[in-house]
């Protein structure tokens, strides 16, 4: 089973060639002034998703100073939960209003990149929640040890 998680740990360093070919497509209206920025813009949103989908395979028992941080405090990782919720449903209500409310051809195409973004960034969602499942025994010590230090 170590096998496993360790071959998805390889399969997702290929988020690093997604997302520095998600930067040139967000770049490449900036630099080379380009008439078509949608297009652009639409495969920047894309790759950005696809490479957070390969994000959410990293192994996550790896613990780092920033993740201490975040989910080392138990308020910090409900808070950072909390604004990856509302950032999910902010990128999918604005890709469903682009979708279907809207005449511009341009904001269509805008759509099917944020909801390529909308589900990586919920593939990133996931991914933390068990990382703060990682950290919950930890908080448990915590509480503990903040009890006997009462006494």
């Amino acid at each position: 089973m170590e096998k496993t998680f360790k071959i998805f740990h390889y399969i997702s360093f290929l988020q690093y060639p997604f997302l520095i070919i998600a930067l040139y497509y967000c770049y490449k209206p900036l630099i080379f002034d380009n008439q078509n920025f949608v297009e652009s813009y639409n495969l920047g949103l894309l790759f950005i998703g696809i490479g957070l989908s390969f994000t959410s395979l990293a192994d996550i028992k790896k613990r780092t100073k920033l993740g201490d941080k975040i989910f080392g405090n138990p308020k910090n990782a409900k808070l950072w939960i909390i604004y990856l919720g509302i950032l999910v449903l902010s990128i999918f209500s604005l890709a469903i209003i682009t979708m279907f409310f809207t005449k511009k051809s341009e904001l269509n195409q805008i759509s099917i990149g944020l909801f390529v973004l909308g589900i990586g960034t919920i593939g990133l969602l996931r991914m933390n929640l068990e990382i703060i499942k990682t950290y919950q025994p930890d908080w448990a010590k915590l509480k503990k040890h903040k009890v006997l230090d009462k006494s």
